[in-house]
């Protein structure tokens, strides 16, 4: 018998559409739950707590990853407990063929989290960590002047409502 069944916010992202499309039923997304929830939890936990057999959460996990759906697991870090962190959005215009190439280079700068393609006034949208407004002063006198950028607006993050906890921001 089952403790509390694991669910998250993937059940309800997915409660109004057919869940036949998907290449997971609820024993997944329980699965999943959990172990977004604690991923150092031990394989018989979740088969106690979502009530199936510890072979069946073994080999699911296992199929998941084979998937891709599962890609990894991870500590989540609380950044603001461990630097005072300022987060910013950038939104980046580039030239008609510069796309590609100014991504390469924005994507392996340390201080960048996230970096997005994306439709609209802008081409990029680049998620940022720094450590201190000078550090981000610094990353848009140089990194926002490279070739191929055309022009960029910063939006800096002054509170949060919801933020991701894998960016802890």
């Amino acid at each position: 018998m089952s403790e509390k069944p694991a669910r998250c916010d993937l059940f309800l992202r997915w409660e109004n559409m057919d869940r036949t499309l998907l290449p997971v039923d609820d024993t997944d997304m329980q699965i999943l739950c959990a172990l977004r929830e604690n991923a150092r939890a031990t394989n018989a936990e979740i088969a106690k707590r979502i009530g199936v057999s510890e072979a069946t959460i073994r080999r699911r996990i296992k199929e998941l990853e084979r998937k891709g759906i599962i890609t990894g697991f991870s500590a989540l870090i609380n950044c603001p407990a461990l630097e005072n962190s300022i987060k910013g959005f950038i939104h980046i215009k580039v030239g008609p063929n510069d796309v590609d190439k100014v991504a390469e280079v924005l994507k392996d700068h340390p201080r960048v989290i996230t970096l997005y393609r994306v439709l609209g006034e802008y081409d990029l949208m680049c998620e940022a960590l720094f450590m201190s407004m000078k550090e981000m002063q610094d990353f848009m006198d140089t990194q926002m002047k490279a070739d191929g950028i055309e022009s960029s607006v910063t939006y800096v993050v002054a509170k949060a409502y919801k933020s991701c906890p894998w960016i802890g921001v």
